[in-house]
């Protein structure tokens, strides 16, 4: 298929000897560094910006007129006048989808990084997605559950794997359940957020160094905890997610991936890190476009739905984003989002707005990766950010700009 012209496959071992040690961060985090530029041009803060409807490209969006579908178009002017400001150096790229249609679609940065090396990147507009990658990997088990390829969430996920033994056994390691693996609550033993990620002692940074099949690795951990009473943020339970949907047949993680997603959503611009063994990371490899990584977000918004064809379950949406682990995180740059919990590999939060709760779901990756899900507003955004090293303010970058422009952009 002519997107894998587009790919290149890197195994997380070759990048350990390239710098990986960034790519390993599986959370959230930032850093500037961007020269920004609006509308696909040069930028500074004393050039304009006008505002423009995406181009249809024949990629499956309905673009519309932001006026026409109720959002300000002086507000994304403004908007982008910050950004030419410099007053989000983070922002990359940033699109907004309202009432079902593309309303907004701007690449910001101007040139490639690193990070684009690690999968051979010449395009702007492809961004590396990080963590994000884990609320993709979550409607592909989505899609196998509705197939019935796997029998349900609760299916031991031990028998998903066909391993003759595993070290540190516990019979505990029997009662984990994929929706275990897909809430973060495995009971293995694992902490990979008390260290730094670009640190060597970070727990991520050791397996990807020391281990060869990585689902393998993850299931002869140590047992800490009864499974399901304990949230672990995992990156490598995620990554685990592509072999289980392999292991099922007929087809491999990457077919059944261009077979039951990419393909549907019209997506042929797509580059991933490959693990030794050959698997899309799932866990946070991916690159895409924010434009296509929208069409998640709205794809949820329309309970599972994409150009009328039903791509995942409704039910399968509606489970994905309830907050079985409750964690009422307030991040403190941002006074008016908050983290409700944790669901299928999606976040669960919601926006305090002039009194008014509007509840929502997110992928999140690091570098303040974004997708954001606004059911009450019929709003998706994607935003792709540059925060690798940790700025203070990073996570205001982007919520900040959500809750300054975006939403009350929206009528």
């Amino acid at each position: 298929m002519e997107y894998f012209a587009h790919l290149e496959l890197k195994s997380r071992r070759d990048l350990l000897f390239a710098g990986l040690l960034l790519i390993l961060l599986a959370a959230c985090g930032g850093n500037g560094g961007s020269t920004n530029s609006g509308n696909g041009g040069g930028g500074g803060p004393a050039l304009g910006y006008t505002y423009q409807p995406p181009p249809a490209i024949g990629d499956g969006w309905t673009v519309g007129d932001a006026g026409s579908q109720g959002i300000s178009v002086q507000r994304l002017e403004e908007m982008m006048a910050a950004v030419r400001r410099d007053e989000y150096p983070i922002i990359d790229s940033i699109a907004i989808a309202s009432r079902g249609a593309l309303v907004f679609d701007e690449t910001i940065r101007t040139r490639l990084d690193e990070k684009d090396q690690w999968v051979g990147n010449g395009d702007l507009s492809l961004h590396a997605q990080f963590s994000s990658s884990k609320s993709i990997a979550s409607v592909l088990i989505g899609i196998a559950v509705d197939l019935g390829n796997i029998g349900s969430v609760d299916v031991p996920y031990l028998t998903l794997f066909d391993y003759p033994s595993y070290d540190n056994w516990d019979e505990r390691k029997n009662q984990i359940t994929l929706h275990h693996v897909l809430t973060m609550r495995l009971g293995l033993l694992w902490d990979e957020w008390s260290v730094p990620y670009g640190d060597p002692n970070n727990a991520v940074v050791r397996f990807f160094s020391t281990h060869h099949d990585y689902s393998k690795g993850l299931l002869d951990l140590p047992v800490e905890a009864d499974p399901g009473s304990k949230f672990a943020y995992n990156t490598i339970a995620s990554v685990s997610l592509c072999q289980a949907i392999q292991n099922q047949g007929p087809l491999t993680c990457v077919d059944f991936l261009n077979t039951y997603l990419l393909d549907p959503l019209s997506i042929t611009r797509v580059a991933w890190v490959g693990t030794p063994t050959g698997l899309p990371d799932l866990g946070g490899g991916l690159y895409l476009s924010g434009r296509d990584m929208l069409k998640f977000g709205q794809m949820y918004m329309d309970d599972g739905r994409w150009n009328g064809q039903q791509i995942v379950s409704s039910e399968w949406v509606a489970a994905s984003i309830q907050p079985y682990t409750e964690l009422a995180w307030t991040e403190p740059e941002t006074r008016d989002w908050k983290v409700d919990g944790y669901g299928y590999q999606w976040w669960v939060s919601h926006f305090e707005r002039n009194g008014q709760i509007l509840d929502s779901f997110a992928a999140r990756g690091w570098g303040q990766q974004t997708l954001m899900v606004i059911p009450e507003l019929e709003l998706v955004i994607a935003i792709n950010s540059n925060d690798y090293d940790g700025r203070p303010d990073a996570v205001n970058q982007v919520f900040g700009l959500i809750g300054r422009f975006i939403l009350p952009a929206t009528n």
